[in-house]
C-alpha cells in the first residue's frame, strides 16, 4: 500500500487553471486525510511525465502517459459543473492506486 500519492495537474500553460485545480484537489485530499504531493505541468508534457501515480488534466486530451499513469479530465473542478461527481471518481481512483503495491 502506498503511503502517499503523487498527482500531476496539467493544463495548456501550466499556470492559471492548473493552480485553481491543484488548490481544489489539495483541499479535497486534506479533508480526506490522504497524504499527497501535487505538481503542475503542461498538457503537452503528459506523455513523458514520469513518477506520477495519477495525472489530472484541466482540458480535454487524448494523451496517454508512457509510464502508465492514469489520466483523468479534471475540468469539472475548474468550472464547478459536475465537480461532485468528479470528486467521487477522483477519490475512488486515488484509493484504488493507493491500495496497489
Amino acid at each position: 500500500m502506498k503511503k502517499s500519492i503523487n498527482i500531476v495537474v496539467a493544463c495548456g500553460g501550466g499556470i492559471f487553471t492548473t493552480t485553481v485545480v491543484t488548490d481544489k484537489i489539495d483541499e479535497i485530499l486534506r479533508k480526506e486525510k490522504i497524504p499527497h504531493k501535487l505538481s503542475p505541468h503542461k498538457i503537452t508534457e503528459v506523455p513523458n511525465i514520469t513518477g506520477a501515480d495519477l495525472i489530472v488534466c484541466t482540458g480535454k486530451t487524448s494523451a496517454q502517459n508512457k509510464s502508465g499513469a492514469p489520466v483523468m479530465i479534471g475540468l469539472p473542478l475548474f468550472t464547478g459543473v459536475g465537480a461532485e461527481q468528479f470528486t467521487q471518481l477522483l477519490l475512488e481512483k486515488i484509493r484504488e492506486i493507493m491500495a496497489e503495491d
